[in-house]
């Protein structure tokens, strides 16, 4: 059975009716009918639960009561002595804190009277939890620390803050950096546990873009290269259209020559085998000479088109005293 102080339990019930019955504007705007009703229907089953030992089913009905009223202090009240019945003693001191501070502006001295002695009586028995950020740490971009999930700001670095007793995972992020987390475990109320942040790695899955990307010199070098490379291709290609040319002509005078061919194109056997050859040796000429000067072409846009190193370069120029080499190296 739960031993937590009975006339507390018995007035945090009566005060939660009084919350959700008691007619006003003011607090008709706060709290629906159906809120009202799941609210204390879930306050009932969960005390029935403290006095079961349920505290993990029981908390879980009183935070939804919290919830649904949020100006329920019995409610809340009731909530911090479930935690404090369930070992969460962090979870409790909270509670009852938080009713002192809203009890006493409500006008509730007594209610906040009680609340803040729980608390005081929690205090020594809280453990803590330091999450150390070094220096270094902290100069890394878009740093993020969450403990449980939940954010903690750069004011919660380096402070010993209550905890309730248990696992508690602690993450690190930052911009380019590698995601590092942690679990540590307390194990006794009133321990003081330290975690500290290390030096976190670089994120091998999203380099820098300057890391991977080619330098500009490296890949205007490449590309010259590969300009002469086509270049030579076609300078080849026509070369060799050009010898064709040349075999043309020649059959073309030997078909001429020793009167094997006549005007009209009259020939006899001898011409009409050396004006065929000549025509064949014609045609390749034309398509190596286009396709040669083609690549050719292609080949000087490439290399007149490639990135030029970056910084200074030296340069030839024309001036009124003749032929200059300007720039640097």
């Amino acid at each position: 059975m739960f031993s937590a102080d009975r006339s507390a339990r018995v007035l945090a019930p009566i005060a939660l009716a009084a919350a959700l019955i008691v007619p006003g504007p003011a607090l008709a705007q706060k709290v629906d009918r159906h809120a009202a009703v799941t609210a204390q229907a879930l306050y009932d089953q969960a005390t029935a639960e403290m006095d079961a030992g349920r505290f993990a089913s029981a908390c879980g009905k009183l935070e939804e009561v919290a919830r649904l009223v949020p100006e329920g202090l019995g409610a809340k009240l009731t909530l911090g002595q479930c935690y404090e019945a369930w070992g969460k003693l962090a979870s409790a001191w909270a509670q009852y804190t938080i009713v002192e501070a809203l009890a006493a502006k409500a006008g509730q001295a007594e209610r906040s009277a009680r609340a803040g002695a729980w608390a005081a009586a929690l205090k020594p028995r809280l453990a803590t939890l330091t999450v150390h950020v070094p220096e270094a740490v902290r100069a890394y971009p878009g740093l993020a620390i969450t403990r449980d999930g939940v954010p903690l700001g750069r004011a919660q670095w380096d402070a010993a803050l209550p905890v309730d007793t248990g696992e508690h995972e602690i993450v690190a992020k930052a911009r380019n950096r590698a995601t590092w987390r942690r679990s540590t475990v307390v194990t006794a109320d009133g321990e003081a546990v330290s975690v500290a942040i290390p030096a976190l790695e670089p994120d091998r899955r999203d380099p820098p873009a300057s890391a991977s990307r080619t330098p500009r010199s490296a890949a205007g070098g490449a590309q010259r290269a590969a300009g002469l490379v086509v270049g030579g291709a076609g300078l080849v290609g026509a070369g060799v259209g050009v010898f064709f040319g040349v075999r043309a002509a020649i059959k073309l005078n030997e078909s001429n020559a020793g009167g094997h061919c006549h005007d009209g194109n009259i020939c006899d056997e001898v011409g009409y085998a050396a004006r065929r050859q000549a025509v064949t040796a014609g045609d390749v000429s034309t398509v190596l000479l286009i396709a040669g000067g083609a690549v050719l072409a292609g080949g000087v846009a490439l290399f007149l088109t490639a990135p030029r190193p970056e910084g200074p370069g030296a340069h030839i120029a024309l001036g009124p005293r003749g032929i200059a080499l300007r720039g640097g190296f």
